[in-house]
């Protein structure tokens, strides 16, 4: 049996080794190729349109070789478009390279002398994108000294391998027939984990957070009405998914110049951020983080909260010296807010057990703006004290998900979706203006538009309750916000721990869990297992499981088995899994809407970065989802939003004022 399976495996790898992947008709081919280290080099992009006619700048960018998990490239050559000379003007960004300045319908860009850090993916592209533009080439460097065929080597240890399967697979069939024989016990019996009965048990309470393919594909069917919902301006006050326009009615196109000071408020921090756009190029040139006291997240009225905000801001602005320039201020919030217009930005709700009163339907926009305006007057009577606030301007206020996916939208060809899963869930994408009849912006010239889809909220009516365990219920219970934001309580960083916690509350009130503690007080606090301990215990994948075990010593579970061990690694494991499917799930159905051959995804959030198998998992299942001919690749933004931030006030500034954006 064992070799029956390992055998087609190796022969398996040989075809995949020596098959050759074919190329694809696209409007721009690369071609490069193997080089000898210290020798000439070249890549060249073909282009099958007229360049000149299309009038469209092109960028050629070197890429990491791992496209799922991708980075920005680095531009190694910009040409643009002149409208005055009729003509492409090319420069190059990187030494080391050489250009001749011939563009026709080839463009070709030599290395004298190639080296290590000059290898990886190479890429050309139209600027801004359209469509499926490019297919990159790979250029490889060969240290020139003798080595052996790789391929082959890999052959033969495959076959080594192999053999060797064969040989434990029959040595331990047989070891485990003579236990067998001799304890007269059944198979099941001998599993090393739970014992029988308490894993049959455990698997009764984890079964619910199981979701089969039929029921993720009814979530994608329900997902995509309701995004429908909240586009048709018909039924967009009833839709629990209000897919809100952010206003972001110019996207960057790289061109904008300046300097910004971004505020990215989460509702448990502020972080400031000095960002600086020059020539294609970002800097983060200081950046701070304040966080709110514990009572100051409810009940707080809304002067004393915005009083706060303009605080933090002065004493960024004076600590860095920054009290001179003109800073451009845009605000970053990751609660729905509703764009009445770029400057009018009403808070909607609050969610992730934030709760400032007096806020909710409020302008932020106009809320910072006299906040900062009323410390400046108290400068008269405290001399000094906020002088350092006199030159901003607040211009923007930005949706989360809008900023990480613009942090990226401007370097990444058919980047279309941006995805954030953090302490909360939320997701925009890229949609045509025909499609968006909700108070989009009035802009002839704008053909798409960033379409916030608030998909947290999803469940809101009731249409979830059919996958909702009796523990989301309980977390919602317990929760300030009564049936909302139902989808990001079953997702979201901020509930994830308390999740985990109420499910091991109730496998130990069944005695299934940490049956000889005489002592469980701590695990029967609200939120005592926050999630930075279900990610510690899902890093701890060999036994004895240390961590697992340090974590509940610090919760102050001081006697505990193996066994005990092993069900909280199970639990976790559970709640986590439905986690990332739920969000394969939205991920789908966006991709699916958009309908496009190939989507890039920008994705982040704390969330997302830190579980060890979040990534693996959510991607894994969007595979199943989608259909085959509709590519995606996965992106982790090299910069944070307030990038992003920046990068949409200098485009709102470039729309007003060319000068002002390119200062």
């Amino acid at each position: 049996m064992c070799a029956i399976t390992i055998l087609p495996v190796c022969l398996l790898f040989v075809v995949i080794i020596y098959t050759d992947i074919g190329s694809t008709d696209a409007l721009i081919t690369c071609e490069a190729g193997t080089f000898v280290e210290g020798k000439p080099a070249s890549i060249s992009c073909k282009f099958r349109t007229n360049i000149t006619a299309s009038k469209r700048s092109i960028n050629m960018a070197l890429y990491p070789p791992d496209e799922t998990k991708g980075a920005i490239g680095k531009d190694i050559l910009l040409c643009r478009w002149s409208e005055e000379k009729t003509e492409h003007q090319c420069f190059l960004e990187e030494s080391n390279y050489m250009f001749d300045n011939t563009l026709t319908d080839r463009l070709t860009v030599r290395i004298p002398a190639v080296s290590s850090g000059q290898a990886g993916l190479y890429m050309c592209f139209f600027v801004p994108p359209e469509g499926t533009d490019a297919y990159p080439c790979e250029l490889i460097v060969d240290s020139g000294k003798p080595k052996v065929n790789q391929n082959f080597l890999l052959i033969i240890v495959l076959c080594v391998v192999g053999v060797v399967a064969v040989v434990c697979c029959v040595a331990l069939f047989v070891v485990i027939r003579k236990r067998r024989n001799k304890s007269g016990h059944s198979d099941e019996s001998s599993q090393p984990m739970l014992p029988v009965v308490n894993r049959r048990k455990l698997e009764e309470f984890l079964e619910d957070f199981q979701l089969d393919m039929q029921t993720l594909r009814k979530l994608m069917k329900l997902m995509k009405q309701e995004i429908s919902k909240g586009l048709d301006e018909a039924t967009s006050t009833e839709a629990v998914t209000k897919a809100f326009p952010p206003f972001v009615s110019h996207l960057p196109n790289g061109t904008e110049n300046g300097e910004f000071l971004v505020l990215d408020f989460d509702g448990d921090h502020l972080k400031a951020v000095h960002v600086k756009l020059q020539d294609r190029r970002v800097s983060v040139m200081e950046s701070e983080r304040y966080t709110f006291s514990s009572d100051s997240k409810t009940g707080e009225a809304k002067n004393k909260l915005f009083y706060f905000i303009a605080d933090c801001t002065n004493q960024f602005v004076k600590g860095f010296d920054l009290s001179e320039k003109t800073l451009h201020t845009a605000l970053i919030v990751a609660f729905p807010c509703k764009y009445d217009g770029p400057q009018t930005v009403r808070l909607v709700k609050w969610t992730k057990e934030i709760n400032h009163q007096g806020v909710v339907g409020e302008d932020l926009h106009s809320l910072l703006r006299e906040a900062l305006t009323e410390r400046r007057k108290e400068k008269w009577a405290t001399p000094h004290k906020f002088d350092n606030l006199g030159k901003l301007e607040v211009v923007s206020v930005v949706n989360d998900a809008a900023g990480t996916f613009m942090s990226v939208a401007d370097k990444v060809p058919n980047c279309k979706i941006g995805l954030i899963v953090g302490n909360g869930l939320n997701a925009c994408y890229v949609k045509d203006l025909t499609h968006v009849e909700t108070d989009s912006p009035d802009d002839d010239k704008q053909h798409e538009i960033i379409v916030n889809t608030e998909l947290g909220a999803l469940g809101e009516n009731g249409c979830l309750d059919f996958c909702r365990t009796a523990y989301d219920k309980l977390l919602d219970e317990q929760s300030n916000f009564h049936e909302s934001q139902v989808l990001e309580k079953m997702v979201g960083g901020r509930y994830i721990g308390e999740l985990v916690r109420l499910v091991l509350e109730g496998l130990t009130r069944e005695g299934l869990l940490f049956r000889s503690v005489p002592s469980r007080d701590a695990l029967f606090k609200r939120d005592s297992f926050s999630t930075e301990l279900v990610l510690k215990v899902e890093n701890d994948t060999e036994e004895p499981y240390k961590q697992t075990a340090d974590t509940l010593n610090g919760l102050g579970v001081k006697h505990f088995s193996q066994e005990d061990l092993q069900t909280v690694r199970h639990v976790c494991k559970a709640v986590c899994e439905r986690a990332a499917f739920l969000t394969a799930t939205s991920l789908a159905t966006l991709i699916k809407r958009i309908k496009q051959p190939e989507v890039i995804v920008v994705v982040d959030g704390y969330l997302y970065r830190r579980h060890p198998r979040f990534h693996d998992l959510m991607y894994s299942k969007t595979l199943e989802l989608v259909k085959p001919e509709l590519k995606f690749y996965l992106v982790s933004p090299r910069y944070e939003r307030s990038i992003g931030a920046a990068r949409i006030v200098a485009a709102s500034l470039r729309s007003r004022d060319p000068q002002t954006a390119n200062a």
